[in-house]
């Protein structure tokens, strides 16, 4: 779990700083926060900062980022398969703009209204550039819950829906290509909440596609100490705008699956005898999962049959000291196109 650079800050933090004793799981296991209160309830927290998408400048339009800050948070619930409370808001707006805030409020707004829930309060701050941080709570049962731990070799492998999104959305940014190929306009994931709710008691292991598919799969295949095959074709998994950019770029589908910028969809694993309860609470909500593939003994990630070297890809980013550019050339050297 350690030769990802990411993971290593998080387990020095996790070193550094006091945990409580009522708090589920360990470091790396969850993607919102849970503590145990003792009445069947468990109480999930999530924090997300939006800001070197902004730096990088992947999301032009504030609206997008305000959208987008709220999405990230919820999406954590939804994969613990908790209903939200409520959000705070902390928000750097650069100079007294009232336009600024008034386009992060309306996606703020809009991914409230989607989600079901609402902002309970908040800090606002000026500063040289906006910045967007949103933590979230939920509730979850304490018999209900999801986590990353669980997976096992057979399992099944499905996404909540098409991926590539967020890959689509910074190839659009850093190559510029033109609008009407790709746009910020496009970039709208859903929250997955019903999903993370008709997902309890039948995932063995679920987590979100924040940093991109290949990157949560790994994880998932690091945590639980088996490797993945990824049996569908890549082509296959991505949504109509993202497979319409590759397609206008000649770019492979993989890439945008394994990109750093992500679309907040859920990855899971089933074990083979609940399949069928997976169909029967997917049919309840009128949901379709989207096969991905098979987790194996072993170690590693397979697409199509090809290892690829997720410690690199995964790393790359760092490595290229947040080049945009580099990142991009990088990628696209190790996984081909």
């Amino acid at each position: 779990i350690h030769a990802i650079h990411e993971n290593q800050v998080l387990s020095r933090w996790a070193a550094l700083l006091p945990r409580p004793p009522a708090q589920v799981g360990a470091v790396h296991q969850t993607d919102a926060e849970l503590v145990d209160l003792g009445d069947g309830r468990l109480l999930a927290l999530t924090v997300d900062a939006l800001i070197e998408e902004v730096a990088a400048g992947l999301f032009q339009d504030p609206f997008t980022a305000g959208r987008t800050a709220v999405i990230a948070s919820v999406s954590d619930l939804s994969a613990v398969g908790a209903d939200p409370i409520g959000l705070l808001l902390c928000v750097t707006l650069p100079g007294d703009d009232a336009a600024v805030q008034e386009a992060v409020a309306r996606g703020v707004r809009e991914a409230c209204e989607a989600a079901g829930t609402f902002v309970l309060g908040g800090d606002t701050n000026d500063g040289p550039q906006l910045e967007i941080s949103v933590t979230a709570a939920g509730m979850v049962p304490a018999d209900g819950y999801h986590s990353r731990m669980g997976m096992a070799a057979g399992d099944r492998v499905y996404a909540s829906g098409p991926l590539g999104a967020g890959a689509a959305l910074a190839a659009s940014a850093l190559l510029h290509t033109p609008a009407e190929l790709y746009s910020e306009t496009d970039y709208r994931p859903m929250p997955r909440l019903a999903e993370g709710r008709a997902l309890r008691g039948v995932a063995s292991a679920t987590m979100d596609t924040s940093d991109g598919l290949l990157a949560t799969i790994d994880q998932l295949a690091r945590l639980n100490g088996v490797a993945v095959d990824v049996e569908a074709d890549p082509a296959s998994l991505l949504e109509p705008g993202a497979a319409r950019l590759a397609g206008a770029l000649g770019l492979p589908p993989v890439a945008f699956l394994a990109a750093h910028h992500g679309e907040f969809e859920l990855v899971f694993s089933i074990r083979p005898d609940r399949v069928e309860a997976l169909e029967a609470a997917a049919a309840a909500i009128g949901w379709t999962p989207l096969f991905l593939g098979t987790a194996r003994e072993g170690a590693g990630v397979r697409v199509g049959g090809r290892e690829l070297d997720l410690v690199r890809i995964r790393n790359l980013l760092h490595d290229v000291g947040g080049d945009p550019q580099a990142y991009v050339a990088g990628l696209l050297g190790i996984v081909g196109g």
